[in-house]
């Protein structure tokens, strides 16, 4: 009988904590400064937020395409790096500077960001942002 009492409780720990990490993950508690920023057919949508450099892309369209972003340092001349979501299943796609290397953006740097749904035939839109934080 204590076996199973101890395995239920630490079985509803395990819960908890899972619950935890999950709701105060960096992801779901930032504020978008910027977005939503749509392709041209809306069956993309990117947000960025300057403050740790967190871009998230979403693909809102069931049509088989995916959501793509592509992010240029326009100052530098170079790619930085592209984050897709393959499904319109309500989760997104997520980075920040907290991941290192190329996700973490130069401050005082313009960049473009640009949004499309993976169909090449359709239209992307690029937006520009200055990062200054």
């Amino acid at each position: 009988m204590k076996s199973k009492l101890v395995g239920r409780i630490g079985m509803v720990a395990v819960a908890a904590v899972s619950a935890t990490v999950v709701a105060t993950s960096p992801a779901a508690a930032i504020t978008y400064g910027y977005g939503p920023w749509y392709d041209g057919t809306k069956g993309a949508v990117a947000y960025f937020e300057k403050h740790g450099d967190h871009i998230k892309v979403c693909d809102i369209k069931s049509d088989g395409d995916y959501a793509w972003v592509y992010v240029y340092d326009e100052t530098k001349k170079e790619f930085r790096y592209s984050l897709t979501d393959t499904k319109n299943d309500d989760k997104c796609h997520y980075a920040s500077a907290a991941d290192g290397g190329w996700y973490d953006l130069p401050e005082k740097h313009w960049f473009m960001i640009t949004v499309h749904n993976g169909n090449w035939d359709s239209k992307a839109k690029s937006f520009e942002i200055y990062n200054n934080e």
